[in-house]
């Protein structure tokens, strides 16, 4: 079916929310039935979808990061009255990829959707 291009404009304008389902009711509805016609608009939505994917991992692992690297109370300490919890340093090939340090940029340049 063919679908105009000022329709095809106003749903970009919604396919991240839709991705991210920050969208209303009204609105997902809307883009779903677009987005059940028109290819064009599919393919962009698979790749916001794909990010918005990789966007929750990366979430979650910067918590994990931000957990391992909490500063906590330690009393009865009179030089230093925060302590550092680290975890022990990773050793081995298989570890090293995990320790691998990206910039934002450098890592949402690995996930562009090639089309």
């Amino acid at each position: 079916m063919f679908t105009s291009s000022e329709e095809c404009r106003t749903i970009s304008e919604l396919l991240a929310g839709h991705a991210l389902n920050t969208l209303t009711p009204e609105e997902a509805n809307m883009v779903s039935a677009h987005l059940a016609t028109c290819a064009a608009c599919r393919d962009e939505h698979d790749c916001l979808t794909a990010v918005s994917a990789h966007l929750a991992l990366l979430r979650d692992a910067l918590a994990c990061d931000a957990a391992r690297r909490q500063t906590t109370y330690v009393p009865g300490q009179a030089a230093c009255r925060h302590a550092t919890r680290q975890q022990p340093r990773r050793r081995g090939s298989a570890h090293a990829a995990l320790d691998t340090q990206l910039t934002l940029s450098q890592w949402v340049t690995s996930l562009t959707c090639v089309r």
